[in-house]
């Protein structure tokens, strides 16, 4: 499999694997679905409680300690690298990057992410590229992981390069900040609608604008098709 560095999308790139429009929309319907049980009872079932930090887009404080990553990304470059660390929690400045999952070495699928993050209770950064070149992720405050109800805290945030990276707050509004099983993972929600769903394939996602985070679409589209993706334990 060929690795794409930074900006080194190629022109009309796409997956080998294309399923029918409807098995993606289905496993959507199915996803939201299972929130609007959620939705439905009184106490959300978040399990852990988080201290809201300002809403919207954040704006960049000073420059932190220059990012240590353990091995090259081969989705972010330096540049884009610089700009999320400016907008991580103080707690984690100076941290090292260390890759606990990516597609091009563990192969397309969440049940593999799972595994990666077993032993790790550290926050994850989360980056994708689409097939249109677009790279976007979430932040999350704890490990990737399965569970029956939301988990995470204030500190979870989602961002998209687009070009210029846009960074989307918590904005006080519910606790749906990260939600995984081996259909799909699920960051962000209100409505029947995700700021971030994953397919248990990791081929395809999805993302619209949530209450949770106020976030634009990340992708270009709302529907995408995955063509890199890394998850990093910041330790």
């Amino acid at each position: 499999m060929k690795l794409l560095g930074s900006g080194d999308v190629e022109a009309g790139a796409s997956l080998s694997l294309h399923l029918p429009g409807f098995f993606v929309s289905s496993q959507l319907s199915h996803a939201e679905d299972a929130l609007s049980g959620e939705e439905g009872e009184e106490k959300e079932e978040a399990e852990e409680e988080g201290v809201a930090p300002a809403p919207a887009i954040a704006r960049a404080p000073e420059d932190p300690t220059e990012t240590q990553l353990a091995e090259a990304s081969q989705v972010l470059g330096a540049s884009e690298i610089r700009q999320l660390s400016l907008h991580l929690p103080p707690r984690v400045t100076g941290y090292s990057w260390s890759l606990a999952f990516c597609t091009a070495r563990d192969g397309f699928s969440l049940r593999s992410l799972y595994r990666q993050m077993e032993g790790h209770s550290g926050p994850v950064l989360l980056v994708l590229r689409d097939q249109d070149g677009q790279m976007f992720g979430a932040f999350s405050s704890s490990a990737i992981r399965q569970s029956k109800g939301f988990y995470g805290t204030g500190e979870t945030f989602l961002f998209s390069f687009s070009p210029q990276l846009k960074v989307f707050k918590w904005t006080g509004s519910n606790s749906f900040f990260v939600k995984g099983d081996l259909d799909s993972l699920m960051m962000g929600s209100g409505s029947g609608q995700f700021g971030l769903w994953l397919d248990g394939d990791l081929y395809h996602g999805g993302s619209h604008p949530c209450a949770t985070f106020n976030n634009e679409v990340l992708a270009r589209q709302e529907q995408f098709c995955i063509k890199e993706l890394e998850a990093w334990i910041l330790s």
